[in-house]
């Protein structure tokens, strides 16, 4: 099961788009085409992917990061839940709205 929300995004090549949604996908995608891998925001992601996958640092923290870097160089294509993710979350939200109902006297 995936750690994170998939993020999709497009390498320079425009051929592979890709969905991430965990640091070991995150930390394999800062291999592929960026438009600059010399970005301030690039090496720090990469820096903490690569803690991340070593115990040393949240696993939030480097996923955000690695987020942030592709929205700097445009890569993002999509960071919202698939149509089958907010099926889901509705239907969740429906039956913890009626767990949540208070029992109605006699």
């Amino acid at each position: 099961m995936s750690a994170f929300l998939p993020v999709r995004i497009a390498f320079m090549n425009l051929q592979t788009t890709t969905a991430i949604s965990s640091v070991a996908e995150a930390r394999a995608a800062m291999n592929g085409e960026w438009k600059n891998k010399n970005l301030h925001s690039y090496r720090q992601a990469l820096r903490l992917l690569e803690e991340a996958q070593a115990g040393t640092c949240r696993q939030s923290v480097a996923f955000a990061a690695f987020v942030k870097a592709a929205r700097d160089q445009d890569m993002v294509v999509s960071d919202q839940p698939s149509e089958a993710l907010k099926r889901l979350d509705v239907l969740a939200r429906s039956i913890y709205a009626q767990d949540r109902q208070l029992p109605r006297s006699v």
